[in-house]
């Protein structure tokens, strides 16, 4: 019998309890059908001292529990959207999203049995599955070193490190021309800079002096303007197309300091790029998932 009919019949038959109270006397000795559990009927169970009724919680001892719970945290958006596609059902599914767009910061926490539309059709909101986009190690390495001054050596091994994200824009220096010119860094690296001028072309031309002949005089040719192409977020584990990434325009900016060179790059409005990386994660979950997308905090 029901839980809630056993107590409608307490209430309504004063009788009856003292014949519970009495049978509560008894050790039970009846075993306790787990799949009339599992149908929504629950034993109760009488302590004699003070007659107190508890419903003891079967459910550990069934072969699978009677509904999905828990919270799950995914590493990229594919699988966010993969386990909304596995556990998510129609009507009963939301995706609630924190954007500060600016910031770069998103984050999705999704309740997989929501409360749905009219009175009666609550639910308890305790399976999640939340997701927040982790910043690439390019991006990352990018912007940690952003208008940072480095000595010429140190420049120039950066930009050695990190040559596959430069990219190929008509107007602007290529890779190999990028590497040609940290070579002319590393074999210039003994010589003392005495001025810099800005060219025409958009390059800046250096004119260094041995240090042992200080008569003799050379020029080379840097770029002022240069470009990269780097993901924003981690991509995903199991990605098998190319990695996506994201231009951001580069100015090179030097400072000639005591006969030493120290360079350096700005990133340019890389906070644009920033922001537009976070809607695209957002419009790829809203169209891939098919579940209803509400910018907010379920559990403010």
């Amino acid at each position: 019998m029901p839980a809630e009919q056993i107590e409608a019949e307490l209430v309504s038959q004063p009788s009856a309890v003292a014949q519970i109270l009495k049978a509560a006397q008894k050790p039970f000795q009846e075993n306790v059908e787990l799949e009339a559990y599992r149908e929504g009927y629950r034993p109760v169970v009488f302590i004699p001292n003070g007659y107190k009724a508890e419903y003891p919680d079967f459910e550990k001892h069934l072969d699978t529990p009677l509904r999905k719970t828990g919270t799950v945290r995914l590493d990229d958006a594919e699988s966010f959207v993969w386990y909304l596609k596995e556990h998510g059902q129609a009507n009963r599914t939301r995706t609630y999203l924190q954007a500060d767009y600016a910031a770069g910061k998103v984050s999705f926490t999704a309740l997989l049995n929501d409360h749905q539309g009219g009175y009666t059709e609550q639910n308890w909101r305790d399976h999640k599955a939340l997701f927040t986009p982790a910043n690439s190690v390019e991006w990352n390495t990018w912007t940690k070193n952003n208008r940072e001054p480095m000595m010429q050596t140190e420049f120039a091994t950066f930009l050695e490190d990190n040559l596959a994200n430069i990219c190929v824009i008509e107007g602007l220096p290529t890779a190999t021309d990028m590497m040609e010119m940290v070579l002319n860094f590393e074999a210039t690296n003994e010589k003392r800079f005495k001025s810099a001028a800005r060219l025409q072309s958009g390059g800046i031309n250096f004119e260094y002096i041995d240090q042992e002949d200080s008569v003799t005089s050379s020029k080379m040719k840097v770029f002022e303007r240069f470009a990269i192409a780097i993901p924003v977020f981690v991509q995903p584990i199991a990605a098998t197309d190319a990695i996506v990434g994201y231009r951001i325009d580069c100015r090179l900016k030097y400072r000639i300091k005591s006969g030493a060179l120290l360079l350096w790059f700005e990133l340019v409005r890389e906070d644009k790029v920033l922001e537009a990386a976070a809607k695209d994660i957002v419009a790829q979950i809203q169209n891939d998932s098919g579940f209803p997308l509400i910018a907010g905090n379920p559990f403010a």
